[in-house]
């Protein structure tokens, strides 16, 4: 059964081969490898509410076992928004987790943090990000440049949904 969860201490392997992963560091805006110290402070302080912290990590989990992570950034009480931002692991995709775990994602933040409003930031030539916010109702709002992990030029879409 696919359901999110708040990331834990058993999460820091998964954690940090995710964080440190070449290929996902190019859809971040991190782009430099994190230690074990690093991330294990990340768990420790988790738990700070999102109201203060203005960020929040779930893992997405599927029969018990970390598939990928839905990061919540951003987030700003006065317009009741925040971004989201997806990632699973290569092993887990092309199999409706990431649809599944953003609908999980969607009804969350509305019930339990008066989100109304998610957006999610994607480089243009992140055709399959774009596909599945698209499908799951997002919209492109604003597009911008912005300088990628190589220090290229490249056109990020700002896609947002309301969510009722």
């Amino acid at each position: 059964m696919l359901i999110i969860r708040d990331i834990k201490y058993k999460d820091l392997d998964f954690l940090y081969n995710i964080e440190n992963n070449q290929e996902n560091m190019i859809y971040g805006d991190y782009h430099e490898p994190y230690s074990m110290d690093i991330l294990q402070e990340y768990i420790a302080n988790a738990s700070i509410p999102l109201h203060i912290s203005h960020q929040h990590r779930y893992v997405i989990d599927n029969d018990e076992i970390a598939v990928g992570f839905l990061d919540l950034f951003e987030y700003n009480a006065q317009d009741e928004s925040a971004f989201v931002g997806i990632i699973l692991d290569l092993a887990f995709r092309g199999q409706a987790l990431a649809k599944n775990a953003l609908m999980l994602l969607e009804r969350e933040v509305f019930n339990k943090w008066g989100i109304k409003i998610l957006r999610a930031k994607v480089f243009f030539d992140n055709v399959i990000s774009i596909s599945l916010f698209e499908k799951m109702g997002y919209g492109v709002v604003k597009k911008s440049l912005e300088k990628d992990c190589k220090g290229h030029i490249k056109t990020t879409l700002i896609l947002e949904k309301i969510i009722k």
